[in-house]
């Protein structure tokens, strides 16, 4: 087996798409790579590690930001109320939808837990659906920035 055999990237299925002429051209007489190919591929490599760092950073920190009001009425300071801030944070926070959610959700979440202080049934039918939600969200996350984030 060798090392063409192993898989074929992204790049390969796409050029294959592209030019199937270059792909047979290539079959035959080996891949050549331009100095131009080599440094594109150099950026795109330094962007994707520079944007995983940063989710890596922003899931930690997310950590220590402000409180999920529902959820840590609901489940307490938890890996579900991380993941859920997490998520928030990662994938809400970059978006104009996301931001407005947040925000609505920032507005409308301190009258909500007043009264749900007050309704133990509806606490315990929240937090059902909560630990659902922190289940997902959690996976989104380590999607995002891998399984030994934070």
């Amino acid at each position: 087996m060798t090392d063409r055999d192993e898989f074929v990237s992204a790049s390969e299925l796409a050029r294959m798409g592209y030019c199937e002429r270059q792909v047979a051209f290539d079959a035959s007489h080996g891949q050549h790579v331009t100095v131009e190919q080599e440094r594109a591929r150099d950026r795109g490599l330094k962007a994707h590690a520079a944007f995983f760092e940063e989710s890596r950073r922003i899931a930690a920190a997310s950590a220590a930001k402000g409180r999920c009001f529902i959820a840590t009425l609901a489940l307490g300071e938890c890996d579900d109320t991380r993941a859920l801030r997490a998520f928030r944070d990662l994938y809400l926070r970059r978006s104009a939808c996301g931001r407005w959610f947040v925000g609505a959700y920032y507005a409308t979440s301190p009258a909500l837990c007043c009264w749900l202080e007050t309704r133990p049934r509806a606490i315990r039918a929240l937090r059902w659906l909560l630990r659902g939600l922190a289940r997902a969200a959690g996976a989104a996350v380590v999607l995002k920035v891998g399984r030994d984030h934070g």
